[in-house]
């Protein structure tokens, strides 16, 4: 056994023992998409539970308090078993294999959207209700979605996606005003709101017919509308465009039973957040690229383009409009890689 592997094992053994005085009988590493966490399913005394395993502590502090306090909120997400010491291990309670975009692959259209119209639900739960109950101090990235995540995003999108494969128009110049307007946009939002940052079928988690929820970790306040955008144009929910435009009507009624809104403005700003939400998944695929050459990262940045494509018709800025154009009718160059 290696060494680090010893330090995994005896920290997980000490994190169960502290929770059941049992030892623990067998690990099995499970997969972790593109997260450099490393996660496993513990076996012991007859039961299991989740193991997770990242050299970043504060992005471990952020999962665990959020987890405590969504909790207590009666939200359905793990309950946390045990965390370390130096906050680079904790345990939690294991919610199976069946993710929301596992479970819907096997279902009809209908039982589909009544699944995602029930996330969707839930979703707004997470932004209203806890807004004001989370210590946004445990953040690990930003407290807020602000311009710096917008630039931080647009960077990546800029040097692995445009940089290396897209040549044909002045990319440079027509990016940094479609920022400027993004910029704006941030800033005239209500951003009071929790922000879950990566909201989608792939981080739901399907158990006895409830739906429960992970991958919060990088939350923090900002507007309700990216997070509707990441779930209506996430890859991995599969929707036609009248099913998107099923789903964020739906969205929208419900949200009625919450707060006062304009929705004109809403329903306005919704499609550009979509477009910000866009970029950054894009600019991630083609980051993932360059690092494993997974091939499956070409055929996402295709469906990207294409849904970049389709929201064209819903946006009013010129600059955005342009650009869009210019990504997409040199979409065979950027998929050539």
């Amino acid at each position: 056994m290696s060494y680090l592997k010893e330090i995994v094992l005896n920290s997980f053994q000490e994190l169960v023992f502290r929770r059941s005085g049992l030892n623990i009988d067998s690990l099995k590493m499970l997969k972790a998409d593109a997260s450099e966490r490393k996660i496993f399913r513990i076996y012991y005394g007859g039961l299991k539970c989740i193991g997770i395993f990242n050299e970043n502590p504060k992005e471990n502090l952020a999962f665990v308090k959020f987890s405590e306090s969504f909790l207590k909120l009666g939200f359905n997400v793990p309950e946390i078993y045990g965390f370390s010491d130096d906050n680079l291990f904790y345990i939690e309670e294991d919610l199976g294999d069946m993710t929301l975009k596992s479970a819907v692959s096997e279902k009809d259209s209908e039982e589909k959207i009544h699944l995602y119209k029930k996330a969707l639900n839930d979703l707004i739960r997470f932004q209203v209700l806890s807004k004001d109950k989370l210590d946004y101090s445990y953040c690990y990235q930003t407290k807020c979605f602000d311009e710096s995540v917008l630039k931080d995003d647009f960077g990546k999108f800029h040097d692995y996606l445009l940089k290396n494969y897209l040549t044909g128009f002045d990319k440079d110049n027509l990016l940094e005003k479609v920022m400027m307007f993004c910029s704006d946009l941030i800033r005239d939002s209500d951003n009071d709101f929790f922000l879950y940052r990566d909201f989608q079928p792939r981080n739901i988690m399907l158990k006895n017919n409830e739906l429960y929820y992970i991958d919060y970790q990088s939350g923090r306040k900002g507007p309700l509308q990216y997070d509707l955008a990441s779930f209506v144009y996430s890859g991995s929910a599969e929707l036609t465009r009248d099913e998107r435009y099923m789903l964020m009507i739906h969205y929208e009624e419900n949200l009625r039973n919450y707060i006062n809104y304009n929705e004109q403005k809403f329903r306005k700003d919704f499609y550009y957040f979509a477009f910000i939400r866009l970029i950054q998944v894009l600019g991630s695929y083609a980051y993932v690229y360059e690092r494993r050459k997974d091939q499956k990262m070409t055929e996402k940045i295709k469906q990207g383009l294409l849904k970049l494509e389709e929201l064209n018709n819903n946006l009013e800025n010129k600059d955005i409009n342009r650009f869009i154009n210019n990504l997409t009718s040199h979409c065979s160059e950027l998929i050539r890689i």
